[in-house]
């Protein structure tokens, strides 16, 4: 497979991450301490919860269709953020949470208005549903919270 044809498959599916409908709550996000749980969700959220210094956290879950393996989706979030975003990946590290799901994080880094902005997507592929993790905020304060943020992906689990 060409890498144009490549890409292409990964566009088609992350586009069709943006058009399928999000799942049901099938999952548990637990709020840190100094974020707040945001009463009214955004769409495509089924959880958000902010810090009061503006990181924010959201976390959806998106049936598994069409199916694809880690290596798919995780290319297909990559050339979204870099394509349609400007955001620069900065790391790709595997992830593990205390109920033993793994998944794969993914740090991305854009300058807006002369300020550095940090944006993190952790990933969990399972047969019936991806779960997108996301974070995001100035880089100062997420290097501030990244212990609330670790604790959050640690302690995330489905339901």
């Amino acid at each position: 497979m060409t890498n144009l044809s490549v890409r292409m498959r990964a566009w088609l599916g992350l586009m069709l991450l943006g058009i399928v409908g999000c799942g049901s709550t099938t999952f548990y996000a637990a709020t840190p301490p100094g974020f707040v749980e945001l009463p009214d969700q955004e769409p495509g959220y089924q959880y958000r919860a902010v810090s009061a210094d503006g990181v924010v956290v959201g976390v959806r879950s998106i049936e598994h269709e069409p199916k694809g393996d880690k290596e798919f989706w995780v290319q297909a979030i990559r050339n979204r953020m870099r394509d349609r975003g400007g955001y620069a990946l900065l790391s790709n590290q595997p992830v593990k949470t205390k109920s033993g799901l793994e998944g794969t994080q993914l740090k991305f880094g854009h300058d807006e208005k002369g300020q550095s902005m940090l944006y993190t997507i952790t990933l969990f592929v399972t047969p019936d549903y991806l779960f997108l993790v996301e974070f995001g905020g100035t880089e100062e304060e997420m290097t501030r919270q990244a212990a609330y943020l670790n604790w959050i992906i640690e302690n995330f689990r489905r339901t």
